[in-house]
């Protein structure tokens, strides 16, 4: 087969915005049933406009119905919205933010009518001796505004379908929860614990506390209350996991790196004999997001999941030992895992993601002493679109490590790719570049495969994901070099990645453009505009997108979700009474007289986490200087897009702003 020439950006590619849309299916969760080992998945599908489905994978059929959408909005971010215990299944119900009860066919609502929808659940436990009674998570919006959201852990009767409170205080407006799991006997509970301005990953704290049950009240109340893990400000413990009556596991970052540990009454010490400089698991941006599970029914070895150079990796941990074995295996090409559960004996269930595949449920047994795993599809996100991407039109990842003043800096590059093309018929040309920037904005852009990355390198493009210093999985230190610093060295780090010999050698600087959502959308702001980026002055980038991006801090930090609410504090150096002139000093909205790069937004009307005033400040601003802008606002869209209409719009206005701001048509 003969290649053809043409310009970069410019190359005809099979996979379409239409197709991506129409398919798009985001694996959100994987958990079982720990008695019966039913294994059940919760699918996001932008064809049914966002609907969360939750599967059984024995029937393969919904649990709960097809007008049921299996999602809760606690922490806006949501997660652990269903569980399975003994042949139940629990699940909130976004339509309506009841909690319901599957079994046997028969599905009744176990919480109380809110027709106001005020109540928010998620996270349950069952009790293992009452199993009519569930501890929860629960969100009290009866006064919306974020500072006065309230938060608690709450005990759900399913029989009298009535909330009892369990663990609240005067001070539940500042105060956070997560992961409440009973010991196996029932006896004792633990759960994690934080208040503002940490997030759970950074000061998050693990009680523990002894469970009484009031046979007259049929309720349950907790004494003996103590703290055994984490420091506010300062170690972010994790995750909590009976191994047994007696012994706690946890991940805490106390070495700098989340490292496995364990509690026992006599101690609380790490599991490994010495540090591994790995992260295991992710930051627990969204809830019951586990990443280790035991493999034994004796407590004596876990499987966990660890992050290097951006990737996963799988150890099998030897608690009684504090010893690890790393799983190499080929077979294990997966570059993201997640939720993971035990199953039986040395199995266990993950959420994987592939550079060159689609995502997957995953089972995985790993087989005699050496533990060699095998790898079982459960269910894939395999589609229409996906099912046209051959191995040699998808683009890999290649990670990058960069040095910038003696400091790591990681990168992902894309290469362009299409079997099609040869390369380009302008010759000497250098491909456009497409910077993109990850939320968070101490998240981390992982590479799974990405259609969308998918859709730009096989029309000619190529894609650079700059993981700055700040992002996740990297340590600690990492993390907090971003402290403080917000808007100038997310900024600097993204202007030092594409300068690099390294990148800037394979593609054209010139025409790079910045793209971002969320906070990712405040680094691009910033960068084309803040007096302290050197990318304003210069008009670095060629063109830019925000996808609902923060433009003003000053405003953000009253008027953002309550989990995020007083995150920023770390980023800026203080509240906005402390340092107000590097609030002002760091919104791009007071700065719209320098824009004079191209500036696409994009902005979802019902977004709580970055509300649509972000947007429309900025752009106000950008017309009132007659710079460069264009904006479509999504009506339905909260904060990310679900509803296939939205995605294949946004794809196709993004494809078209970068075709007018940075493709050359011919070899004039």
């Amino acid at each position: 087969m003969s290649q053809k020439y043409a310009p970069y950006g410019l190359w005809e590619s099979p996979i379409t915005a239409d197709a991506i849309a129409q398919d798009s299916v985001a694996m959100v969760d994987t958990f079982v049933d720990s008695v019966t080992k039913d294994i059940y998945y919760i699918e996001q599908r932008a064809s049914e406009r966002g609907r969360s489905v939750l599967l059984s994978n024995n029937t393969q059929q919904e649990v709960f119905g097809t007008s049921f959408n299996a999602c809760t909005c606690v922490y806006e971010y949501g997660g652990s919205a269903a569980m399975a215990y003994n042949g139940t299944v629990y699940s909130s119900n976004l339509t309506d933010f009841r909690v319901y009860a599957a079994k046997d066919g028969k599905i009744s609502p176990i919480t109380p009518e809110d027709p106001n929808r005020i109540y928010r659940y998620a996270d349950f436990c069952v009790h293992p001796v009452h199993t009519d009674l569930l501890v929860a998570v629960l969100e009290d919006h009866i006064d919306d505004m974020p500072q006065n959201v309230r938060n608690s852990l709450c005990v759900i009767n399913s029989t009298a379908v009535t909330v009892a409170s369990l663990v609240c205080t005067d001070d539940a407006r500042n105060e956070f929860y997560a992961a409440p799991i009973f010991s196996p006997s029932g006896d004792k509970l633990a759960w994690q614990f934080w208040t503002h301005p940490d997030m759970p990953w950074e000061g998050g704290q693990i009680y523990v506390a002894d469970v009484q049950h009031e046979s007259t009240t049929h309720t349950l109340s907790l004494s003996g209350k103590r703290l055994v893990a984490g420091q506010a400000n300062t170690i972010g413990a994790c995750y909590p996991l009976w191994v047994s009556n007696d012994k706690l596991l946890f991940t805490s970052d106390e070495s700098g790196y989340a490292n496995l540990w364990e509690h026992t009454q006599a101690s609380t010490k790490a599991v490994l004999s010495s540090p591994v400089e790995e992260d295991f698991g992710m930051p627990p941006w969204m809830l019951r997001n586990y990443p280790f599970a035991l493999l034994d029914e004796d407590g004596t070895k876990v499987i966990c999941v660890a992050w290097r150079g951006g990737r996963s990796v799988l150890y099998v941990v030897d608690i009684t030992k504090g010893t690890l074995l790393e799983i190499k295996d080929q077979s294990f090409d997966f570059v993201f895992v997640d939720h993971v559960q035990r199953l039986s004996e040395n199995t266990f269930v993950f959420t994987g993601l592939r550079s060159n595949a689609p995502g997957a449920a995953m089972l995985c047994t790993l087989i005699g002493s050496s533990f060699v795993p095998d790898f079982q599809v459960l269910r894939s996100t395999a589609s229409a679109s996906s099912a046209l991407l051959s191995e040699d039109i998808i683009s890999l990842p290649q990670p990058i490590t960069l040095q910038v003043a003696g400091k790591p800096l990681h990168v992902v590059y894309y290469a362009p790719k299409n079997p099609e093309y040869a390369g380009s018929s302008i010759p000497g040309e250098r491909p456009p570049c497409v910077l993109n920037v990850h939320g968070g904005p101490t998240w981390l852009e992982d590479q799974g495969l990405s259609l969308l990355k998918q859709y730009f390198t096989s029309r000619g493009y190529a894609w650079l994901d700059v993981n700055y210093g700040g992002s996740s999985c990297y340590g600690r230190a990492y993390v907090e070099r971003l402290k403080g610093n917000w808007g100038i060295s997310d900024v600097n780090d993204c202007i030092e990645a594409i300068q690099s010999p390294k990148i800037s050698s394979v593609v054209d600087t010139e025409r790079t453009a910045i793209r971002g959502g969320s906070s990712g959308g405040y680094t691009v702001l910033a960068a084309i505009s803040l007096d302290s980026s050197t990318a304003s002055k210069k008009k670095f980038f060629a063109c830019a997108t925000s996808t609902f991006g923060i433009s003003n801090l000053e405003l953000f930090a009253d008027d953002t979700h309550k989990l995020e609410l007083r995150y920023v504090i770390k980023f800026l150096g203080g509240t906005k009474q402390e340092v107000p002139q590097v609030y002002h000093d760091r919104s791009p909205v007071y700065f719209s007289a320098n824009i004079k790069t191209p500036l696409l937004v994009l902005q979802g009307n019902d977004d709580k986490v970055v509300p649509p005033s972000q947007s429309w400040t900025i752009i106000d601003g950008i017309i009132k200087y007659k710079g460069q802008v264009e904006a479509h606002f999504f009506d339905g869209e909260q904060h990310g897009w679900r509803m296939s209409e939205t995605i294949k719009k946004s794809i196709e206005f993004e494809r078209e702003w970068y075709e007018k701001n940075m493709i050359r048509s011919t070899s004039a």
